[in-house]
């Protein structure tokens, strides 16, 4: 991939500057945009993308959605003014309110597996996920529906413990020995280096997603409800 993912390094980067390295017109005014560097998350891993603007001193673009395509980063929107050409300096700005909206409804994600582990006395993976508005949810492989009133009080016992979320970087050979209460590792994608999500002493994980710098950011998670899928659904958000 020829884009930079500036959202792995830093999650709270709003706007970047950065080239045009591929432009590719659909109809109307919707274009694919590929850029060096970027600061979109794409739709994927159980995030919803970012949105927000390109502009320059020669047009304006709306991001509707970053995707990854063919093994390529690719902006999917609008020219709301004027025209952009390849090489092109630009200047990107995320929907920060979105942004930091998923970030906490991520790592809530994250504190609710581990809530889930500890209601049942065992690691329970996932079957499905989506942390994003405007309802977030993770499917769990259980037989039984987990008590929502209890996921809270467990899970709000790591937001008010005010962790950090560490993110580091480990070779495949070290992915064993650098996680630690991760659903679904055996599901784990090959890859010659893995992004993992720690949060001390709670759970540690292979994520490209996007996450708050301490637990206290999430607020309060609040249950919605509990639905009967292939496992159950736990819905929730964050107050």
């Amino acid at each position: 991939m020829r884009t930079e993912p500036l959202y792995e390094k830093d999650s709270y980067i709003r706007s970047c500057e950065a080239t045009i390295v591929g432009l590719e017109h659909h109809k109307g005014r919707r274009y694919y945009i590929e850029l060096d560097r970027t600061i979109f998350h794409p739709l994927g891993g159980g995030q919803p993308s970012d949105e927000g603007i390109i502009r320059s001193s020669s047009g304006v673009f709306r991001v509707n959605k970053a995707l990854i395509l063919a093994g390529e980063h690719k902006h999917w929107g609008v020219m709301l003014e004027g025209a952009f050409k390849e090489g092109e300096n630009v200047l990107c700005e995320l929907d920060w309110e979105k942004r930091y909206l998923v970030m906490r409804l991520h790592t809530a994600g994250h504190i609710l597996d581990y809530a889930m582990a500890k209601l049942y006395g065992r690691l329970v993976d996932t079957l499905d996920a989506f942390h994003g508005p405007p309802e977030a949810y993770l499917e769990y492989d259980v037989l039984s529906p987990p008590d929502p009133a209890t996921l809270e009080s467990l899970a709000q016992e790591v937001i008010g413990s005010s962790l950090p979320v560490k993110v580091r970087y480990v070779a495949p050979e070290e992915l064993a020995s650098n996680t630690y209460n991760a659903p679904n590792l055996s599901r784990v994608p090959r890859a010659e280096l893995y992004r993992i999500v720690e949060i001390p002493g709670v759970n540690a994980m292979p994520c490209t997603g996007t996450h708050v710098r301490n637990t206290g950011e999430v607020g309060r998670i609040k249950v919605l409800r509990v639905e009967k899928a292939k496992g159950y659904r736990v819905v929730y958000t964050v107050l």
